[in-house]
């Protein structure tokens, strides 16, 4: 995703910001790297400063909003909750934009991180088969690995502008979205350095990553356990006892706190915690 926010327009207007985006800077000391690595062309100052113009806009906008519920729309909405509204959405937009960059590494991470292991063994075979360092790293640019090929083309239009590729790789290994991808760049340059065998460096890099893919998969198994057990309770086992406990309730209150709107009401939750269960299962399984 390219920065949505690298317009000149939204740049300049941001200006007015930029002293308020000095002092929050400090709170935020990685944002600077999670720019780099989401591919953001923006410092953080800068960044920060465009989002609390975001935010400013945003809040202006709601409490417009609001403001023509109340007097312009004759809505009967309390001050309070209006209020409240307006804060909600502001809060809201701030950390959202200040979130985008960590979303975008998380993305990009896992796009990279797919095609990991088959660019390591397909660059393994190609170096077993004599091929020199930066022509397999060619070969890999015109591959169908995905985000892994686009590293690989960079670090090959880069190298062939006249750079060194030890410090290419070095360069790409430190604005990596991968963690992984960063530690193999940073092993293949040392390997350079050292003078040591590349494919020896590289084959242990893959059985470290599948050693610690292997443990991410066996965690997740473990804690996938415990998560079904809370789903069931939650989800299966609480609402039918709860609504045998509220039948048994209305029995002795006459049915009259008992409607059709309580089950209703039972029945949004269920559905909400459904997605938030299928949401929270999705986010923890491992990108492998």
């Amino acid at each position: 995703m390219k920065n949505p926010f690298a317009t000149d327009k939204i740049k300049d207007s941001s200006m007015a910001f930029k002293s308020g985006a000095e002092r929050l800077s400090v709170a935020f000391p990685e944002l600077h790297w999670e720019l780099k690595r989401a591919g953001f062309d923006m410092d953080a100052i800068q960044y920060i400063a465009v989002t609390l113009l975001v935010t400013f806009s945003t809040s202006i906008f709601i409490l417009g909003f609001v403001l023509a519920l109340i007097f312009v729309f004759k809505v009967p909405l309390d001050p309070y909750i209006g209020a409240g509204m307006v804060v909600m959405v502001t809060v809201f937009s701030f950390f959202y934009v200040l979130l985008l960059p960590k979303l975008e590494v998380k993305r990009r991470e896992k796009r990279i991180d797919g095609d990991l292991d088959y660019m390591l063994k397909d660059m393994e075979i190609q170096l077993t088969a004599g091929l020199p360092l930066f022509n397999s790293i060619e070969s890999i640019a015109e591959g169908n690995y995905g985000a892994c090929s686009e590293i690989c083309g960079d670090i090959v239009r880069d190298v062939e502008s006249g750079n060194s590729i030890k410090n290419v790789l070095n360069d790409y290994g430190i604005t990596s979205a991968s963690a992984y991808l960063r530690r193999t760049l940073w092993q293949i340059s040392n390997a350079i350095q050292t003078g040591s065998n590349i494919k020896t460096a590289l084959e242990a890099i893959t059985v470290e990553l599948q050693r610690e893919k292997e443990d991410k998969i066996e965690s997740y198994g473990k804690e996938l356990s415990l998560w079904g057990l809370i789903y069931m309770l939650i989800v299966i086992v609480a609402p039918s006892m709860g609504i045998t406990l509220l039948l048994i309730m209305s029995s002795f209150l006459g049915g009259s706190y008992i409607t059709d709107t309580t089950f209703w009401l039972i029945l949004a939750m269920l559905v909400v915690g459904q997605i938030f269960f299928l949401y929270l299962i999705r986010s923890k399984r491992p990108n492998i």
